[in-house]
């Protein structure tokens, strides 16, 4: 699309970076929550067509899940955690200071600089994958398990999602900036859909979904070894895809297409690039102590646990992911753009009002959400993994490690906002100094459960739960202490204990309505009362304690009833 006169004028004019974000944050958070559920639904399917093919105990699929979180660690280090959150808080500024051209530069220059940066680190890792031995041990443990030659193999062939995901996550970062939510959230559900899709063709073309009376263990590795590299074809495929999909609106939101920087422009846009990936060093570990906990625990997994392990702890980590991406990121995405816009503009004390009131609303779902886990966790594993090849056994070590990372829902949304709100303010420093921090207690945390009390998957878990509510405890109390913000209101403290409270009955009424229906109506449909027992008694609860959440949630349904139909 060619611009006129008038749009090239309106672009070098300042924009209004608070009030793009100033209403519709309720919108915003429904609608990224709404595509967020339907590829959370569509990642569902997935898995457990993953568990149906591979099974539980495939070393082959598990080394699939330890390669696959090569790229994903590196997504949200550079794409979602680091350079995607620098450059939002540059282009903010930028689009704020200079106008919408200025910041069109601005994107296309970090891009094209984090492109270069990307294949740079792509080729290191598919040469240290390629070339690493086999029997790389630590204190007599092999590092990479039993499969290390086939680990190897799909970390070299999964690597360049690296540049795919990262640049997804970017194109996401600036179309939120600029008041465009649709697309980002959208690109995760066309993920999901080609990798289904992959499954399928995977299965159907080396009969992975044909159960075997007899099986010869020789042609079964071969054959599990071409599903793999199939798969591994497919992500990167839908890899593509799903950056594909944010190009229109891109070019709708201006920040591609248009008139292009003269010299002084270009110049200006390289150095502020320059000046995003500086930022985003510190940035690094500070947004994505979460992710690299869950990397380090698959790599451990994948050495010291028996085969199944990693599998077990993926899928219960995906259960867990469901509600946290619903509730915490959503909102977290959602808010950040609105957060950067009054760090911008100084205004602390609307900073800590709307980082507070985003925290609450995190608390009021994902309380109950992480007492219905825990109350459900074994039927709600048995009701999505147990087909084909995936059996009790592996069921029964997912219920496990779910149980245990129900306890870090809350706390790992909590300090995402946490370490936003630092952000905002121009702190990079901080969260990245407690991440590391972090890192090394979750380590050891591992050894301490695994090696030294033989923990099995759920000691991965608690691990990792323990490591996000430590990091919570020392991000927390900053944001009044090294920020200067205002203390947090005698009301946020009373709508908390009234989420406790209603996560407490909610948890309470789901263990006991599965209790008594289990032996009557089989697992699916007693899980499926547990959970509608659960969200009952949640309601209740926090109607009746007139929280301000549930007074909101009322308010919106009834003014989409009251909205009259369109003509």
């Amino acid at each position: 699309m060619r611009a006129t006169a008038r749009d090239t004028e309106r672009e070098a004019l300042p924009a209004d970076v608070v009030g793009r974000h100033r209403t519709g944050l309720a919108r915003r958070t429904a609608l990224i929550s709404g595509l967020t559920l339907i590829s959370r639904l569509l990642g569902f399917v997935r898995e457990i067509l993953s568990a149906s093919l591979f099974g539980h105990a495939s070393g082959l699929f598990d080394a699939f899940l330890t390669a696959w979180r090569v790229p994903n660690l590196f997504r949200r280090f550079l794409g979602e955690g680091a350079i995607s959150a620098a450059l939002q808080t540059k282009l903010t500024e930028v689009d704020h200071d200079r106008g919408e051209a200025a910041g069109r530069a601005l994107f296309l220059a970090t891009a094209g600089l984090v492109t270069r940066l990307l294949v740079v680190i792509t080729a290191l890792t598919m040469l240290g994958a390629y070339y690493l031995p086999d029997d790389v041990s630590i204190a007599g443990t092999r590092v990479l398990g039993a499969d290390a030659a086939e680990l190897r193999e799909l970390v070299v062939r999964l690597s360049p999602f690296v540049i795919l995901i990262c640049l997804t996550a970017i194109a996401s970062g600036g179309l939120q900036v600029r008041g465009h939510f649709a697309a980002p959230a959208f690109a995760p559900v066309v993920l999901n859909i080609v990798w289904i899709a992959s499954l399928v063709v995977v299965g159907v073309a080396f009969d992975g979904f044909v159960m075997r009376s007899t099986v010869d263990p020789t042609l079964d590795r071969a054959r599990e070894v071409s599903m793999v590299r199939g798969l591994a074809w497919g992500v990167l495929f839908a890899g593509v895809c799903q950056l594909l999909v944010q190009l229109p609106a891109l070019r709708h939101t201006r920040l591609v297409g248009g008139k292009p920087a003269d010299a002084e422009g270009r110049a200006q846009a390289r150095a502020g690039a320059r000046a995003v990936l500086k930022r985003s060093l510190p940035l690094a570990l500070g947004a994505a102590v979460y992710q690299v906990n869950v990397m380090v625990d698959g790599l451990m997994a994948e050495s010291l646990l028996p085969n199944g392990g990693p599998t077990a702890h993926y899928f219960a980590n995906r259960v867990q992911q469901f509600p946290m991406a619903l509730i915490s990121i959503a909102a977290t995405s959602a808010v950040f753009p609105a957060l950067a816009a009054l760090g911008k503009t100084g205004d602390r004390d609307g900073l800590r009002g709307l980082h507070d009131r985003t925290q609450r609303a995190v608390a009021f779902v994902a309380l109950p959400a992480s007492a219905g886990l825990f109350a459900l966790a074994s039927p709600i594993m048995s009701s999505l993994f147990e087909h084909g090849r995936y059996g009790p056994e592996g069921v029964a070590r997912a219920a496990d490690a779910l149980r245990a990372l129900s306890f870090a829902i809350l706390p790992a949304g909590a300090v995402g906002l946490c370490a936003r709100t630092y952000y905002a303010l121009g702190d990079f420093r901080t969260p990245a100094v407690v991440s590391i921090a972090m890192l090394v207690l979750n380590f050891g945390l591992n050894l301490l459960l695994i090696v030294g009390l033989d923990y099995d998957v759920d000691g991965l878990a608690w691990a990792t739960a323990l490591t996000s509510w430590a990091n919570l405890a020392v991000l927390w109390p900053g944001l009044s202490g090294k920020l200067g913000l205002p203390h947090v209101s005698a009301g946020f403290v009373r709508g908390l204990g009234g989420s406790v409270a209603a996560a407490t009955a909610s948890g309470l009424a789901a263990w006991a309505a599965w209790t008594f229906s289990a032996p009557h109506f089989g697992t699916l449909l007693a899980t499926a009362f547990g959970i509608a027992a659960g969200v009952g008694a949640e309601v209740l609860v926090a109607v009746r304690l007139d929280l301000p959440e549930a007074r909101l949630v009322r308010e919106r349904l009834g003014k989409a009833r009251r909205k009259p139909p369109a003509a």
